[in-house]
């Protein structure tokens, strides 16, 4: 029956009809996208869908934007080797971040962003103020080498502000540790089966021309002969995943300490995930990844051990978390052993040829100490080492503004950090350099000294060793050492969860000191923990 009654807008009729075209839309350019066996705007479309999804959530919560990012980060190589390295892909980690960091800047406006001060943020801003300044050094290579090199040192220094906020309470401290092992989890146990099932497996056959090097690398070992397929995992190179391997043992280590000292859930899996990177190290066939995770063992060991202090109770549980990671990795090297004898054979071949002392082959003093030395007294033969070529000149990533400029990137280079800071800065650079870092690592160490006795020292300990490790001892070999975006997020984001630490243990001291009246003593163990 007609009616005079005018129309009335429908908004969820609209909606759905909207939602409906849209499905048809997409699922007709998905199927023509299957029938022309488009495999890469296939990936590229379900990668912009879900970077469509991410922005609602990370802009609803900067915390989901803080663990989006990170498993972006560890996974983002693997969508690059399978959609032929675009540059979409490399950068759309910058972007999430940088929502991220707007959902912070407003969560800080409204007051809901906890923040903090420290001595060394004078000396940061004195290095940022430099790195400024040498944006427009009348040597460098041009405006957006000055960007990449900004971006390069600076753009993950708020995850620091991040890393402090996120964590308010030890559960949120066991939830981050436990969203890294399994990360570390996953990857290293990918690393694993490459070793076994060869380096095709979860990579590409045809890999783009510039990663193709990087991803079927092979080494011999000198005297047998043995053939390495260096692995992967979810990389594009071997180095990459070296340096995530020598991230996730420090902090596997610190996080089993942890839990262990504060008998929390979780150990088991951690313990694992800890032998899975030892078993992955020893497969992927990286020599500097193997002697770091060595060093760094024993490093960490004796931190724990005096850490615990004469506290009888924490020692007894510290050597528990010492005996415990030792255990679980012996069991995956023989397990390996069993299984594979062949393949873990042309792996300790290779690092007993080339990293004992005094042997043939061994390569291990000139790796460690000359040819660092070399490459930093090479840039003195290089132009501009007075007063450098600018901020990014020799930056990571340097082959993507060359490609977008159509030039030819920078001839100069050094495999040295601080050669690398004095082909960029100058000769002051190593010099601030070493004043920034410094400073930090005095804050840092403080805190550590904070938390001797308690249980959240080991896994304190273990964030400042791996800056240490960052800013340092990796640093003097190689500038991508602070400049892998995985590495350098890691360690921003860690310092900040380390100067929150103490505020952790206050929350434990407030309820004893209110329960003991003013005249009772409270035992050192309570004040402890």
């Amino acid at each position: 029956m007609l009616t005079d009654r005018p129309y009335i807008f429908q908004p969820r009729l609209a909606k759905a009809a909207g939602l409906a075209a849209g499905a048809l839309i997409l699922a007709w350019t998905v199927s023509n996208w299957i029938i022309a066996g488009d495999t890469r705007d296939l990936i590229l479309g379900a990668v912009g869908g879900a970077g469509l999804a991410v922005l609602i959530f990370v802009l609803k919560d900067w915390k989901n934007g803080i663990y989006c990012f990170f498993v972006w980060l560890v996974f983002e190589d693997l969508i690059r080797k399978f959609a032929g390295n675009g540059f979409a892909v490399f950068f759309a980690k910058d972007v999430i971040i940088g929502l991220t960091y707007l959902s912070m800047l407003v969560a800080l406006r409204d007051h809901r962003l906890p923040t903090f001060k420290s001595p060394f943020f004078a000396f940061l801003g004195l290095f940022f103020a430099f790195g400024l300044v040498q944006a427009f050094n009348l040597n460098s290579p041009g405006l957006l080498y000055s960007a990449l090199g900004l971006k390069a040192y600076f753009y993950y220094v708020p995850m620091m502000f991040a890393g402090y906020a996120m964590v308010r309470t030890e559960s949120d401290l066991h939830k981050v540790l436990m969203v890294n092992t399994w990360i570390a989890l996953i990857v290293s146990g990918i690393g694993v089966l490459q070793s076994v099932l060869g380096q095709t497996f979860l990579n590409p056959d045809d890999l783009a021309p510039d990663l193709q090097t990087l991803g079927r690398d092979t080494h011999y070992s000198p005297l047998t002969h043995l053939r390495v397929e260096r692995m992967t995992s979810v990389y594009v190179s071997d180095g990459r995943f070296a340096e995530a391997l020598i991230l996730f043992f420090i902090l596997g280590m610190g996080t089993a300490g942890y839990l262990l000292l504060r008998n929390s859930r979780g150990r088991n899996l951690v313990l694992s995930g800890v032998a899975m990177v030892v078993l992955a190290t020893v497969m992927e066939g990286v020599r500097h990844a193997f002697i770091a995770i060595l060093v760094s063992a024993v490093v960490l060991v004796a931190a724990i051990i005096w850490g615990a202090g004469r506290n009888a109770s924490q020692f007894f549980r510290a050597g528990k978390a010492i005996r415990l990671a030792v255990t679980f990795a012996a069991l995956a090297l023989l397990f390996m052993t069993l299984l594979y004898p062949e393949a873990i054979k042309a792996r300790w071949a290779l690092y007993s040829e080339t990293l004992t002392p005094g042997a043939a082959k061994s390569e291990l003093g000139y790796r460690a100490w000359d040819f660092p030395v070399n490459a930093m007294q090479s840039v003195f033969t290089q132009p501009n080492w007075e007063f450098g070529n600018g901020i990014g000149a020799v930056s990571l990533g340097t082959q993507y503004v060359s490609a977008v400029l159509g030039t030819p990137k920078p001839w100069y280079a050094s495999e040295s950090g601080y050669g690398s800071l004095i082909l960029e800065f100058g000769m002051i650079g190593p010099f601030i350099w070493l004043l920034w870092t410094g400073s930090l690592l005095y804050c840092a160490w403080k805190v550590v000294r904070k938390l001797k006795r308690t249980p959240l020292f080991p896994i304190g300990f273990a964030i400042f060793f791996y800056a240490l490790y960052v800013l340092v001892l990796g640093f003097f070999y190689a500038l991508s050492m602070y400049q892998n975006y995985l590495s350098n997020a890691y360690m921003w984001l860690t310092l900040g969860m380390l100067f929150r630490l103490p505020g952790l243990l206050e929350q434990q001291l407030a309820p004893a000191a209110v329960a003991a009246p003013a005249d009772v003593y409270v035992p050192a163990r309570a004040r402890a923990w």
